[in-house]
């Protein structure tokens, strides 16, 4: 038997929104992605039809039913129609047991609390709505959302961003399953439940795939498929040894972007979330961090049901990271105020920071192709010029060469890298390294995923895929491999760091240690796009770094470091019995001062919440020893 559906339509609050965006709503579609999930038994409107005349023949030719609502007096009441039909879904659920979904086509976040309600009550609820009027509080209480702007213009720009939308939430989805060793897989249809679960405008349907399984199969260089008996699907990820060589330039500038932490967006939501965020900072220089910027702009858009999740609203802001429109640059995103630079216009913002995408290209010594990016940027090849002009921005942005140090090409290590004289011991083991393998940048991926394997097992054997894939992303940026990357190296390097600085503490070489530590916190710096990959070391990095001081001495803290904020081990040592473990506490902080200021800056901060909202005894006395040295480091 068919399902059986109850559709709900808010219409105002569709309507409206529609014709200021595409100048009129046209029903048939909504109406075609209702009867996807079934048979269509009910169907009713809300509205005052007095004001929307001009669409009742069109509801009645579709079998809707019109309710009516009427507005009294000069107030406008917004509630009616929503308690009206919050009432009949309801009475719906309860009266038509034999309704298997619930249809609601709104974007307003009052109706999320009927669609949690619908959904306890066993039944499965689709939202319906546009993009620029949707609250994503109404599209998480969801099983399904469709957005309206899909059903209509499936083919415009914004389908390359929902496509690659699509690929990271497929690839995002699976690393959260751990496979069945059964079937060294997980099961497609559980996959998919994830995937909406995370986000339920997923719909291979809007990406021009008649089934899932024809999505999974299109994504053959990251998943592959099998089956098992006649109905099951069994997805996996593909092994990076295994990715295939990209056939086109866009797959060498998606492995690029995503290298340097970017994730394509839509260029609608792109344009405005930067032109947002432009008179966001311009109407209030100094006043936000980054973080705080994107919650301002999230419940914006959220106060005015703006589709834009936090998620798209941070991959945004991200882009002006890389920019050249701040002064002065920040040394954290997460603890200093932003203030544009003077004179800055609007679409001059946008353009730098659109430009970003060009610049990690460059980086990754890849070549131009405009067509190709046109596309894949803009989704359109009318964008070339455009293109060009980003391209132009990026070239100016990216230093000048220095003077070759290898004959073979003229990369060498950055000037601003290669003075730090904490990273000497690196660039020395870098040197003496020696891998068997030939040099492919999936060659050293794979490396260092074995490593990020077994890094809290094992650091000697750790230490050692870091240290060889470093040493392959070395030799292939000095050739100028297509696809070398930088930020890769110092990512792996960085890790090497970390598995050596272990080794050496749990051999009880603390001078070692301490050595490896302040090369980590040198190359991790949170300004620096290898944040984005090894921030979650840096606090038990710091506690390790900071036991140092006690252990020296044959002192065992009567806490574990790993799992002790550095916050709290800063109380422990400022306030140290020992006069020599205080003294050289001090000087580790003193040097850590000198190499990262900011990781010191971030301890102050938790300092200071401890201070004020725990009354933490000695987290004053701390804060302010530890806000001294950063004074005295400049």
């Amino acid at each position: 038997m068919e399902d059986q559906v109850a559709v709900f339509f808010d219409f105002e609050n569709v309507v409206i929104s529609a014709e200021e965006t595409y100048g009129r709503c046209e029903l048939a579609p909504i109406i075609e992605a209702a009867e996807r999930w079934g048979r269509c038994i009910i169907k009713r409107a809300y509205g005052d039809w007095t004001r929307f005349d001009k669409y009742k023949q069109e509801l009645i030719a579709h079998s809707i039913e019109l309710i009516q609502l009427f507005h009294y007096g000069a107030q406008q009441k917004k509630n009616a129609a929503d308690i009206q039909m919050v009432v009949d879904a309801l009475e719906t659920a309860f009266t038509h047991p034999d309704i298997s979904a619930f249809v609601l086509v709104t974007g307003d976040s009052d109706f999320s609390a009927v669609a949690r309600k619908l959904r306890a009550y066993g039944k499965q609820v689709v939202g319906i709505g546009l993009r620029k009027a949707t609250s994503e509080v109404l599209v998480k209480a969801c099983d399904h959302f469709v957005l309206y702007d899909t059903l209509i213009e499936p083919q415009t720009r914004t389908l390359v961003y929902t496509l690659e939308r699509g690929r990271q939430l497929l690839l995002d989805a699976m690393r959260r399953l751990p496979p069945q060793p059964a079937e060294d897989g997980v099961l497609a249809t559980r996959l998919k439940q994830t995937m909406l679960a995370q986000d339920p405008t997923f719909n291979e349907l809007t990406l021009g795939f008649g089934q899932f399984k024809e999505f999974l199969e299109a994504q053959a260089d990251v998943v592959k498929t099998s089956t098992r008996g006649e109905t099951e699907l069994i997805v996996a990820l593909k092994p990076s040894a295994e990715k295939e060589p990209p056939k086109n330039g866009t797959a060498h500038y998606r492995m690029a972007l995503d290298t340097a932490g970017l994730r394509l967006l839509d260029p609608h939501t792109r344009t405005e979330v930067l032109q947002d965020l432009f008179h966001l900072l311009s109407q209030h220089p100094s006043e936000f961090t980054l973080d705080q910027a994107v919650l301002q702009l999230k419940a914006q858009y959220d106060t005015t049901n703006v589709l834009r999740s936090r998620d798209e609203v941070q991959e945004v802001a991200k882009l002006v990271k890389y920019a050249d429109v701040l002064e002065p640059r920040p040394q954290s995103w997460e603890l200093d105020s932003l203030t544009l630079k003077p004179e800055l216009e609007v679409q001059a913002m946008v353009d730098r920071c659109e430009s970003a995408y060009i610049t990690a290209l460059l980086q990754n010594n890849l070549a131009i192709e405009p067509d190709s990016l046109a596309h894949l940027l803009f989704g359109r090849l009318d964008q070339r010029a455009r293109v060009e002009h980003l391209t132009r921005l990026a070239q100016e942005s990216l230093p000048e060469k220095p003077r070759p140090l290898h004959k073979v090409t003229g990369w060498e290590w950055p000037p601003s890298l290669r003075e730090r004289p904490e990273l000497q011991v690196v660039f020395q083991d870098l040197e003496n390294c020696s891998p068997d393998e030939t040099p492919t940048v999936a060659e050293a991926q794979e490396l260092n995923n074995k490593g990020l394997q077994i890094r809290t097992t094992d650091f000697e054997q750790a230490r050692g895929y870091f240290l060889r894939a470093a040493r392959m992303m070395y030799d292939l940026l000095r050739r100028g491999e297509p696809g070398a990357s930088l930020t890769d190296l110092k990512w792996y390097l960085a890790s090497y760091c970390a598995a050596t600085a272990g080794a050496a503490f749990f051999r009880y070489d603390y001078s070692l240690a301490s050595r490896y530590y302040l090369a980590f916190f040198s190359l991790a710096r949170e300004t620096d796009p290898v944040w984005d990959k090894v921030h979650k070391l840096v606090q038990p990095m710091l506690s390790f770094y900071f036991t140092v001081a006690a252990n020296e001495s044959g002192q065992m803290l009567d806490v574990q470091p790993g799992r002790t904020h550095p916050a709290r081990m800063t109380i422990i040592l400022h306030d140290h019995p020992d006069p020599g473990v205080r003294e050289r506490w001090l000087q580790l902080a003193r040097d850590l001062a000198r190499v990262n200021q900011t990781v010191l800056r971030t301890v102050i901060q938790r300092l200071e919440a401890m201070e004020l909202h725990e009354e933490l005894p000695g987290a004053r006395e701390a804060r302010h020893t530890l806000a001294e040295l950063v004074r005295q480091a400049g």
